[in-house]
């Protein structure tokens, strides 16, 4: 595969950092955020602030960061690579989604968060970054970057040409409607090897369901799954319900035949979410990660049931996604998570 440099790239060098989730894309007009009317999710005072973020413009980079212990590389990738199957996907995307990042494309003309990709070949960023000077470089909470062009940009290019697959950690939704829109041949991404991420589940809450509720659907569950004790850490097929005061943990049951194959998260939306709890809108359920749930149950919301599964090892996803299986979406969180709003990527030829 072939990575490319990022030919008209602005760096944030405000006091500012923000969540990865906070922002996909963003307008640049005159070397300035220039947030207009047609950004309708924010307003008119959030506009103001982030237009008053300081940009710094540069030109055909490559940048080397390190994020919370982890080493990972920002360039360009050829959307070709997603189309020939060189990416790899392994959530499902959904149409109403997709139809909104289409859309917003031709109000905006930069990318402010680039796709999560990671590769199994082993790289060495930190020597390179002690090896070579940088051209920039900007330390922020949690995350350094480093910035290079010309024969160094190129240099780390280079290394990363032998990768024959990547797979897709996050931004399922971003490049799938990437390759739908002529107009961007390329989309920005944070490019980790596989042993700088972690892999993390997703835990579940439902709220508002009463004590009653819950005691019909423990009912049902011990009527219909393997009880196990709640102890122990969960492995594959195990899930763990805490309400209240209460904990409940079970193996649900095997399912073969489909591509799904016998994954934890269509198993748990299906056994449980749809045929337990009878919910069938994702509105109703919220998704947190695992440090927002060990947080929560030292101080658990009233009459909220959190659902808790195992992680997938990193292997048992490779082979996943070779194997072309896959995953509902929030099967899988990717950590350490690029922030938002810090790097941006102009595609507006």
């Amino acid at each position: 595969m072939k990575f490319h440099k990022m030919e008209k790239a602005y760096i944030n060098i405000s006091e500012n950092l923000y969540p990865n989730d906070y922002i996909n894309l963003a307008r640049i007009e005159n070397d300035k955020l220039a947030f207009n009317e047609l950004t309708l999710f924010l307003s008119d005072e959030e506009k103001e602030k982030l237009n008053r973020d300081e940009i710094k413009k540069f030109e055909n980079i490559v940048i080397i960061f390190k994020l919370e212990n982890s080493w990972g590389i920002l360039c360009n990738v050829p959307i070709k690579y997603y189309k020939r199957k060189k990416i790899l996907c392994h959530e499902l995307v959904l149409s109403d989604v997709i139809q909104r990042m289409l859309s917003n494309f031709h109000a905006y003309n930069t990318e402010a968060n680039p796709v999560m990709l990671t590769h199994d070949k082993k790289l060495n960023l930190e020597e390179f970054v002690k090896n070579n000077k940088c051209e920039y470089s900007l330390e922020k909470e949690k995350i350094n970057l480093f910035v290079y062009n010309g024969k160094r940009a190129d240099e780390i290019l280079n290394n990363l040409k032998d990768i024959e697959l990547c797979y897709i950690a996050d931004g399922h939704h971003r490049l799938f409607s990437t390759s739908l829109y002529s107009e961007k041949e390329e989309v920005m991404a944070c490019v980790y090897e596989m042993e700088q991420l972690h892999i993390e589940s997703i835990p579940r809450k439902i709220e508002n369901i009463s004590e009653e509720q819950f005691k019909k659907y423990k009912e049902k569950i011990e009527n219909t799954f393997e009880v196990i004790s709640n102890e122990k850490s969960l492995e594959k097929g195990e899930i763990k319900l805490n309400f209240n005061n209460e904990k409940l943990a079970f193996k649900l049951k095997n399912v073969k035949g489909d591509l799904f194959a016998n994954n934890d998260i269509y198993r748990l939306n299906t056994q449980l979410i749809s045929n337990i709890f009878r919910i069938f809108k994702d509105e109703e359920i919220k998704y947190l990660s695992e440090s927002d749930l060990a947080e929560e149950l030292k101080n658990p919301q009233i009459n909220t049931v959190y659902i808790e599964s195992s992680s997938m090892n990193k292997n048992e996803f490779m082979e996943t996604v070779k194997d072309s299986n896959i995953m509902p979406p929030k099967s899988t969180y990717f950590k350490p998570k690029f922030p938002s709003f810090l790097v941006f990527n102009y595609f507006r030829k």
